[in-house]
């Protein structure tokens, strides 16, 4: 009889960190509905016991953590040094937001997932990930991770409609670099046309 071996051992932090890659890993393939102990301990070769001890709220505990492990890898490293020209730091980060969807990376999955959930622990990771990015794009325009609503709005749609524009580019094979010159342009328009509706109207 074959007696398999224990789960090579890890300290705590590590191991918590192959478990959340593996749930994340999973969402990504098979949606975050088929997240569950038995497959994330199948993927990490370690027992359902050990995945319950690190993650004790359960599988919502579990999911969330994929969602937010996603959300980090999008979101950080946007480049808002001011003393790099805007144009460098949009093509940047432009290019950070291709790199993913064009493998497409698990970090990319989830985000677009995170779009479409009716979950509300999950609904609301997505939101505060989409707020950061938001935040450092209006960072780089205007200077704040605090803009007026009306601009929050624009960025808003902006980002929605740069994920298409990317998705849809990489399946038309269009060059990066008419892809960045298309948002540079859309994302003016977009910040020019939020100035404009929050410009004071006439008096009379």
């Amino acid at each position: 009889m074959e007696v398999s071996s224990p789960p090579r051992r890890m300290p705590p932090a590590e191991r918590r960190e192959q478990l959340i890659d593996a749930a994340v890993s999973i969402a990504a393939q098979d949606g975050y509905e088929n997240v569950a102990f038995e497959a994330v301990a199948n993927r990490a070769s370690v027992t359902r016991n050990l995945v319950y001890h690190y993650f004790p709220g359960g599988r919502q505990q579990l999911i969330e953590a994929a969602a937010h492990r996603a959300g980090e890898k999008l979101s950080s490293g946007w480049v808002t040094d001011p003393e790099i020209p805007l144009a460098q730091r949009l093509e940047a980060n432009l290019n950070r937001m291709i790199d993913h969807a064009f493998e497409p990376t698990d970090a990319w999955q989830l985000y677009r997932q995170g779009r479409g959930v009716i979950d509300p622990g999950l609904q609301k990771i997505a939101l505060l990930y989409r707020e950061r990015v938001i935040s450092n794009i209006a960072l780089n325009q205007i200077g704040t991770t605090q803009p007026p609503p009306i601009v929050r709005v624009a960025l808003d749609g902006f980002l929605a409609y740069v994920e298409t524009v990317i998705e849809s580019s990489i399946a038309k094979e269009v060059p990066r670099d008419q892809v960045i010159e298309l948002v540079r342009g859309t994302l003016m328009s977009a910040m020019n046309a939020a100035a404009g509706a929050s410009a004071p109207g006439p008096q009379g």
